[in-house]
């Protein structure tokens, strides 16, 4: 039985609201600059899905659409989705575009 991951919590428990989504976007680990897709997005954290496995307390740098690359820390991975906070979470008028599809 798979154990219960972060993303598994009841909206309640979390920082801010989740919202799904699929977003084509870059991430930098180190070096290595990949693509991956955001599957939902809230102001303090992602969900990503990409072609490698993360590693639990990595960092890496994400590309959302219209912003700088910012950092984030991975907090869980299950295969090749991860978890990640933000070091810095998004302003709520940010979060509202992203998710609205007004920031390209």
């Amino acid at each position: 039985m798979p154990a219960e991951l972060p993303d598994q919590r009841s909206q309640q428990e979390r920082q801010s609201e989740r919202r799904p989504m699929v977003v084509r976007v870059q991430y930098r680990r180190s070096i290595v600059r990949l693509a991956a897709q955001i599957l939902d997005l809230s102001q303090h954290g992602l969900r990503l899905a990409g072609m490698e496995r993360l590693r639990i307390g990595e960092s890496v740098w994400i590309t959302l659409p219209g912003l700088p690359p910012r950092q984030a820390k991975v907090v869980w991975t299950d295969r090749f989705e991860a978890g990640c906070v933000f070091v810095e979470p998004l302003h709520a008028a940010v979060f509202d575009a992203i998710v609205s599809g007004h920031m390209h």
